[in-house]
């Protein structure tokens, strides 16, 4: 497994909930940001559905949660938040969809896009990938491939652009490690942030992310790591 030092100048994190990118790769986030780089952060769906409350009102829950996700990318040292504002579960791997990703790639023109793994599904005999994950992912990996640099997919949404590199979190193949020793505690601090998600779990929570990580760092030499599956678009005209 390939340990990835370098910093990208720009980062892309395209993710499906407002706690994902926290709990999938918040230490790399926070390493990048402390680093140099610039990170923009997508958020595919509102998170209104996300309670066992059956008295929530979804509207209120979104707005706590977009709260949230202000104050762990604070923590993580994210530059830019864009909410795209799909439901819960009603996240789909549409034309419209892939075009406001197309759209913010070229805008953005990232050096790296980091978002899940759409083909990571089952995870042992208690846990399945969520639905919203999965059109997210697969859509973010078409807006990559070969929409965004290839100039007739979606001209209206800018210049073509080809991004060099995707990292893919909550994934089954990892083959790239990055060293989150120093901002493990960064990404405690984010995630502890969705306190509509964590609520009187917050030690419960903190030590299984230390936990995670530093078995993660075991496997490749480290102490501390996050691991993703690694996508290089290398890929010409097609």
């Amino acid at each position: 497994m390939r340990i990835m030092a370098e910093t990208p100048a720009r980062a892309l994190c395209v993710f499906a909930h407002p706690d994902d990118a926290d709990i999938g790769a918040g230490g790399t986030i926070a390493r990048w940001s402390r680093g140099g780089s610039e990170v923009c952060l997508v958020v595919a769906a509102q998170g209104e559905k996300g309670t066992t409350d059956q008295m929530a009102e979804p509207g209120a829950l979104a707005a706590k949660r977009a709260k949230e996700l202000a104050a762990a990318a604070a923590e993580l040292g994210v530059a830019r938040v864009e909410m795209l504002g799909y439901g819960d579960g009603e996240v789909e791997n549409t034309s419209e969809l892939r075009e406001r990703l197309v759209r913010m790639v070229r805008e953005f023109r990232p050096e790296v896009v980091l978002s899940h793994d759409p083909t990571a599904t089952f995870f042992g005999a208690t846990y399945f990938n969520h639905r919203d994950h999965r059109e997210l992912g697969f859509a973010i990996l078409d807006a990559v491939f070969p929409a965004s640099h290839l100039p007739l997919y979606f001209p209206q949404a800018g210049p073509a652009y080809r991004v060099p590199l995707v990292l893919l979190s909550g994934t089954l193949e990892g083959q790239v490690a990055v060293d989150v020793l120093g901002t493990l505690e960064a990404k405690q601090r984010a995630v502890a942030a969705h306190s509509s998600q964590v609520g009187k779990r917050g030690p419960e929570v903190e030590r299984s992310i230390e936990a995670t990580a530093r078995g993660l760092g075991r496997r490749v030499g480290l102490q501390a790591a996050e691991i993703f599956r690694e996508m290089r678009n290398e890929a010409g005209e097609r």
